[in-house]
This record gives C-alpha cells, sequence and structure tokens, in this order.
C-alpha cells in the first residue's frame, strides 16, 4: 500500500510534541516523531511504499505540505494529533482525506483513554476512519494487514482487530485492549531515521546537533494524579539493544548528543547501571540528558551517568509545599528531592527544576513554601507549569467536582500557557497568573545566580544563555508562552 506518515505542521508558531509522553506545543525545542518513527520501521518490513513527512520538524506550512504531497497520493495516512492542537491538525488530515480519498488513521494518548471523549471526538471528526488505542508502532502492523486484505471495504471485520476505535453508523466501535506487557519491545525495529532529510532542525536548548531521542523503557508504573501520559504498562529494554541504538545513530547519522526520552529513567536500576558501564566502555562521546524521580537517583547512578556523558537531568519538584506534594500521590518527599539535588550538584550534572502551580491544595503560602524550597535546591533552572488537568488524570474529576474547572476548550489545555484553565480554592485564575510571573522574577532575577551561570572561556555558551534569559524576560512581559 502507499502509506505517509504524517507529523502535522506547527501551530501559532510553535513546534508541537506529538508523543506517548506529552502531546502539546512546545517552547525551545524541536524532537523528533519518535513513535511515528518507530511506526514506520515497522512497516518497512513488509515492503509498504512508505513515504515520511515530518511537516513540524522542518517547519513545514500547510500550503507548502499541500504541494509536497501531490506526487504522494496515498491510500493510508498515518498520523497523530496533539492534544490542544487538535483542530489543526485535524485541517490537515481533513484535506487530505477530500482530496485523495486516504484511508486516515489518528492516535493521541489522552483521548484514547476516556470514552466519552472519545466518542465525542470521533462524531466530531467523522472523517478520521481508525482510532488507535495503544502506542501506533505496537497496533499499525495488525491494522495495515486487515486493510491491506479488504481494500475499499475496510470496515468489514474490522471489528477483529484488536486495539482501535471507529464509527459504524453513528455508533462508536471500540475492539478489545491490546496486552501491551506482551509485546516484546527488544524485537522491534529501529526507528526509520532514514526516511527524514537529516537531522538538522532537531535540537534541544542544553544538547548540539544533530540530535535524536531514545528510550530504555516504555510506560511507568505510578499514579501521578496530575500524570496524563504515563500509565501504561511499564517495559524495558535490554542495554545492549539500546547501546545497538545509539552506536547505529552515531555511525548512520553522526549523532552529537540525545535526550533519553523515557518517562522515568533507571527504574530498574541494574539495567540502567548496566547500560552507563557499556556507553562508557565503548566510549561514545555522546552527550546526554534524561528525566527521573528524585527517589530513583544515587550517588554511584550519577557518577556513571556523568562519566557516559550526562549533561542535564530534570526532576520532577512538583511543590515545596510537604502538603501540596502528598496530596499528588507522587510518593516523593522534599527530603528525597534534596538528596537529589546534592548528588546532582556533586556530580556537576545540570539540575533541571520541574514544578507546577494551581495543583490542589495551592495557596499564596505554599508558592512562596516552593519559592523557598527552589533557593535552597538551586536548580540550573526552574520550569513553572500551570496544573493543566487532562480528562484521563484524577484531578481532572477534583476540579470538576469542586467548580474549579474554569475551561473545557482543549486548545487552552497546555501546561505552558500563560493563562491556566483552573483555580483553587483560595486563589483565582487571576491570581495564579500573578504569582507564576512573581515566581519566574523571584527567582531568575537573582545577581549571583545569573552570575554563577557565566562560563569564563565559553563565550558561545553566555551568549547563549544570555538569549534565552532575555526570552524569558520578553514572555513575562507580554505574558506568552515561557518555559
Amino acid at each position: 500500500m502507499k502509506i505517509l506518515i504524517l507529523n502535522p505542521p506547527r501551530v501559532d508558531g510553535y513546534p508541537v510534541v506529538r508523543e506517548e509522553r506529552y502531546e502539546h506545543k512546545d517552547l525551545g525545542a524541536v524532537y523528533l516523531p519518535l513513535n511515528l518513527l518507530y511506526t514506520a520501521g515497522v512497516l518497512k518490513k513488509d515492503d509498504h511504499d512508505i513515504t515520511f513527512i515530518d511537516a513540524n520538524g522542518f517547519d513545514i506550512s500547510f500550503e507548502t505540505l499541500k504541494e509536497q504531497l501531490r506526487p504522494v497520493k496515498p491510500d493510508v495516512v498515518i498520523s497523530r494529533c496533539g492534544f490542544d492542537t487538535q483542530d489543526e491538525d485535524l485541517a490537515v488530515l481533513k484535506y487530505i482525506k477530500k482530496r485523495y480519498g486516504s484511508i486516515l488513521i489518528l492516535r493521541n494518548k489522552i483521548i484514547s483513554d476516556v470514552a466519552w471523549l472519545k466518542k465525542d471526538f470521533l462524531n466530531k471528526y467523522s472523517f478520521i476512519d481508525i482510532f488507535v488505542n495503544f502506542e501506533m508502532d505496537i497496533i499499525i502492523k495488525d491494522v495495515i494487514d486487515h486493510l491491506s486484505r479488504k481494500k475499499d471495504k475496510f470496515k468489514n471485520g474490522l471489528e477483529k482487530v484488536k486495539g482501535i476505535s471507529f464509527l459504524k453508523g453513528k455508533k462508536c466501535i471500540t475492539t478489545p485492549p491490546v496486552n501491551i506487557l506482551k509485546m516484546d519491545i527488544d524485537n522491534w525495529p529501529l526507528p526509520a531515521y532514514e526516511l527524514l532529510p537529516n537531522l538538522k532542525p532537531y535540537h534541544t536548548g542544553v544538547l548540539d546537533s544533530p540530535f535524536a531521542l531514545v528510550v530504555t523503557s516504555r510506560g511507568c508504573p505510578f499514579s501521578c494524579s496530575f500524570c496524563a501520559y504515563a500509565r501504561m504498562g511499564y517495559r524495558v529494554r535490554k542495554p545492549e539493544k539500546v547501546m545497538e541504538e545509539l552506536k547505529w545513530l552515531k555511525e548512520e547519522f553522526k549523532l552529537k548528543s540525545f535526550l533519553f526520552f523515557d518517562d522515568l529513567l533507571g527504574l530498574k536500576r541494574d539495567h540502567f547501571i548496566n547500560l552507563l558501564k557499556m556507553m562508557i566502555k565503548e566510549k561514545l562521546g555522546l552527550k546526554w540528558a534524561g528525566c527521573t524521580r528524585a527517589n530513583l537517583l544515587d550517588d554511584e547512578m550519577l557518577k556513571l551517568m556523568k562519566e557516559s556523558g550526562c549533561e542535564e537531568m530534570a526532576i520532577g519538584i512538583e511543590s515545596g509545599s510537604e502538603k501540596v506534594l502528598k496530596m499528588t500521590g507522587k510518593g516523593v518527599t522534599l527530603d528525597d528531592i534534596r538528596r537529589a539535588a546534592g548528588l546532582l550538584h556533586k556530580n556537576r550534572i545540570l539540575f533541571y527544576g520541574l514544578a507546577i502551580i494551581g495543583l490542589p491544595g495551592e495557596t499564596s503560602q505554599t508558592i512562596m513554601e516552593t519559592i523557598r524550597f527552589i533557593k535552597e535546591i538551586d536548580p540550573f533552572y526552574s520550569q513553572f507549569c500551570f496544573a493543566t488537568p487532562f480528562p484521563n488524570t484524577d484531578i481532572y474529576t477534583y476540579y470538576k467536582k469542586n467548580g474549579l474547572l474554569q475551561s473545557e476548550d482543549w486548545k487552552k489545555y497546555s501546561p505552558l500557557s500563560p493563562v491556566p484553565v483552573v483555580r483553587t480554592k483560595g486563589l483565582s485564575t487571576d491570581d495564579l497568573i500573578g504569582l507564576k510571573s512573581y515566581v519566574y522574577r523571584k527567582l531568575i532575577f537573582r545577581p549571583w545566580y545569573l552570575l554563577r551561570k557565566i562560563r569564563i572561556f565559553d563565550w558561545k555558551w553566555n551568549i547563549q544563555g544570555f538569549i534565552k534569559i532575555l526570552s524569558r524576560i520578553k514572555a513575562l512581559l507580554k505574558k506568552t508562552m515561557i518555559r
């Protein structure tokens, strides 16, 4: 079959991450469409005629994309959408449906988790033929095999394909789920990077290009009340398989850096330690970053991480209030975070702190506690997002039940949005906006904090840092997205 795998264009000038880890507009980085690349790798084994277009990564406009589609004329289009960019992403797919009559296959993790939301979505965008309820690369072979057999009458027997939803008349049909824990991700093909023109547009704020995303595991076993993405079966890859991918990326694509794109890194400590030792032994010379929970880090692990090339580690702080932190169900204490911060500083790994404003129980007092705590643990940088109760989270039920949900316009549901979609029992949305600005001002504009960022013999670093600080000041003044 002629298959187009499409990552839609950027929205409002912002790159969009459409992955299992998160699905919303982003700022300051451009990530590869990793799950779609894995999907392409799976389908390549069956010799389909595949075209891969990453309009987001290469900043291809809708009008330019229309021109690129003319010679393709796909039988099938496989895509993903952001949660806050549904209308824009689906407008692209609607055009393709009308122009070429392609069968449209779509994935969005948040929507897949909520039955009523998925039904509403499929009725609103009735031109979507098949909605995928699990990771696209796990489901896609069975879907395409069915389409290859049935051709124009593909909905006949579609009920037998597991892990999907589709409209039959006005009825939303959802087929039995797939047991993803039985899927052996070690035998999955490598992501089809060779279908991309190059890796030039992909980058993150700290790491150099050519840059890629690599996973050592999928899913997360924890149940944080605010998390929309990680709640799926946890599976880990063999260290040897990860090493195989890293060496391939370095040899074939001249990779300089990568992000471990796991929901949490190092949960299976022995596996991760073995991987780090392999990376050191092979002398890969690659810089990398990652994200994990504070209570998973220890001194031995961090020493190996540093030696293997780790430049930056992001840790979920969430709040400097023990009371608010407990209400998230995260299972991490302030002392856990203090300890992790101390070890990161000791091992000279840049510490990126992730915090949330407006969680259940938030007051102006808890915000002050967070400011004091951030100053105490001293991250290299701290990012503050508004609590965003996606419909598949526990906090969505909390805010809705307590009359604290201010909007259900999904376009506004981005953690980086300058305006929250919630209030708390003690704070209005305007209060939250003002407090977020206050937090950034109190933490960014500290003379000693800024002076310690300067590297005397690295003017490229200093100039880049100065530009980033100016962009954050500009965002604060204009009340736009800030990261």
